[in-house]
């Protein structure tokens, strides 16, 4: 997977970068039988000191193309956006939830 962070006005660590990768293995995981996986996520807020930021990821893959936000604490936001594209992938994909519930 090809991964992009931004986070205009803070400027974030290494560490961070490193661990919003980590974070975003489990989508690279899901989706290895694509070769090309892009991954975008931007990160606003969080002047200063502040703990709280506004993610949005952003995965395309295929024909495919996902978004998810989420608010709060970096890491926190990032597991949730995840959490939400996982989701999607998974309702987008044969026998997902949602065709599994409409009786298909």
């Amino acid at each position: 997977m090809q991964l992009r962070v931004s986070s205009p006005g803070h400027e974030l660590r290494d560490g961070e970068v490193d661990r919003i990768q980590r974070d975003l293995d489990k989508i690279d995981r899901r989706l290895k039988q694509f070769d090309d996986v892009y991954a975008e996520v931007r990160i606003n807020g969080g002047n200063g000191a502040a703990t709280q930021r506004h993610v949005t990821l952003e995965i395309e893959y295929g024909r495919h193309h996902l978004v998810a936000t989420a608010d709060g604490e970096l890491g926190q936001a990032v597991r949730r956006a995840r959490d939400e594209i996982m989701r999607q992938i998974n309702d987008r994909s044969r026998g997902g939830h949602s065709e599994y519930s409409k009786g298909r």
